[in-house]
């Protein structure tokens, strides 16, 4: 028995080493990280309702459609992408989807302040100060009429990271050409395959929602993220850096298993050979 209660002592110490020095090292690390603000509580608009998606429709082509595409309804950016980078240093996106990933009132927002919605004051894209908020309610009508729903995470990297990121392990390749990010950014962008092992869930969720809350003084824009999105975000980037993660886990059940069998098998030796000696 006194062989059981040492083995029995060991594993609370193995258990209260993995369980609370690692969340330890953790904050010690980080510090404390901001819990996510999905309401964008700091952005003074309200979230847009109603809109007229037909007459969104005319909005965008009118304001939108020179920079921005929307393939999803077959329509081309008036700007081809060569001329897009020499003019902006980064790739105007594709809206096909955004109404999908994207928070409606940092949608709103960010159509009539880009630099104030995304924290970036030198985003590229310039103020839509003319339009009314019915106006950009209508707009956004149109963008969520077309838009994709339930989109993977895969998915959500690529519309959302993907001008700016590459994402090497999944053959994802950065839309923007590497010398116009630093010109933009001041830096390249790093490539996020094993971003999911090096951050901590909490940290990847806090800085999407806002990237000044992990790295301040950042350049990264803050992307306006719904909490699905970004969940869906980080769960695929965790599971790209570590894919055979399961498979170990369950290996390691199994390894538990036979080992405790094997202890048991040991101690029930070590009783019958010594039993006699006295």
């Amino acid at each position: 028995m006194k062989e059981l209660k040492i083995l029995a002592i060991l594993i609370v110490i193995v258990l209260i080493g993995y369980w609370g020095i690692e969340p330890y090292a953790h904050s010690v690390m980080h510090g404390e990280i901001k819990k996510p603000d999905y309401a964008y509580s700091d952005l003074k608009v309200s979230a847009p309702t109603g809109g007229d998606a037909t007459k969104g429709k005319e909005l965008f082509m009118a304001n939108c459609a020179s920079c921005h595409g929307v393939k999803s309804d077959g329509i081309n950016p008036g700007m081809d992408k060569n001329t897009a980078i020499t003019s902006f240093n980064v790739v105007p996106p594709d809206l096909s989807n955004i109404a999908a990933i994207v928070d409606h009132k940092f949608l709103a927002a960010f159509i009539k302040n880009p630099q104030e919605a995304t924290k970036n004051p030198k985003f590229a894209m310039p103020p839509m100060a003319q339009l009314s908020d019915e106006d950009v309610a209508n707009i956004i009508a149109y963008l969520s009429s077309v838009a994709k729903k339930d989109l993977t995470g895969k998915e959500i990297v690529v519309e959302a990271c993907g001008r700016c990121h590459s994402v090497k392990y999944q053959k994802i390749e950065a839309e923007t050409p590497k010398d116009n990010l630093k010109a933009y950014l001041g830096k390249i962008p790093p490539d996020l395959s094993v971003m999911g092992k090096a951050k901590e869930v909490e940290y990847l969720e806090s800085f999407i929602n806002n990237p000044q809350n992990g790295l301040p003084g950042t350049s990264m824009p803050r992307l306006g993220l719904t909490k699905e999105a970004t969940e869906k975000t980080v769960a695929y980037l965790d599971q790209i850096a570590d894919p055979h993660r399961d498979q170990r886990n369950r290996l390691g059940i199994w390894v538990l298993g036979y080992l405790l069998v094997m202890a048991g098998l040991t101690f029930a030796w070590k009783k019958k050979i010594w039993k006699n000696v006295h």
